[in-house]
């Protein structure tokens, strides 16, 4: 197996090998954010991981043809008015206030993650789409 050593692998790889530093760092000196030193140790691998698997592919496999740009370009347009739709929706209910039961929670954090996984979802959704009409 064939490993590649251009730039953007040795760049992977040397943020992976930091956040397992880090990481460990944290872990072993700051014993009351344990957690946090437990999530870089975990992601800093998953880094190391991915990064080894891409540098054992050729650089040539990885170039996109043009029509598969545009389609996730257009999609990716159109996810982001979702959720900027989303989040103006949000505001004026917030202002508003019509209803106690329309009114979103203060709880900014679930309402970020569920703008958050709308539009990763809307962004595949339609990338399939647009993929499945054919025109861009």
């Amino acid at each position: 197996m064939k490993i590649r050593k251009d730039k953007d692998i040795l760049k992977l790889l040397v943020f992976s090998l930091g956040a397992i530093l880090v990481g460990i760092s944290v872990l072993l000196f700051i014993k009351p954010i344990t957690i946090i030193g437990l999530v870089l140790i975990t992601s800093g691998i998953l880094g190391l991981i991915i990064s080894l698997r891409l540098a054992s592919k050729p650089k040539d496999c990885f170039l996109q043809d043009e029509r598969s740009v545009r389609i996730k370009e257009k999609a990716g347009y159109y996810a982001y008015g979702i959720i900027q739709s989303l989040a103006a929706i949000i505001l004026v209910l917030n202002i508003v206030k019509p209803f106690p039961s329309l009114t979103p929670s203060s709880d900014f954090l679930s309402g970020a993650l569920f703008i958050w996984v709308i539009g990763l979802y809307s962004f595949l959704i339609l990338k399939w789409y647009y993929n499945k009409k054919g025109e861009v």
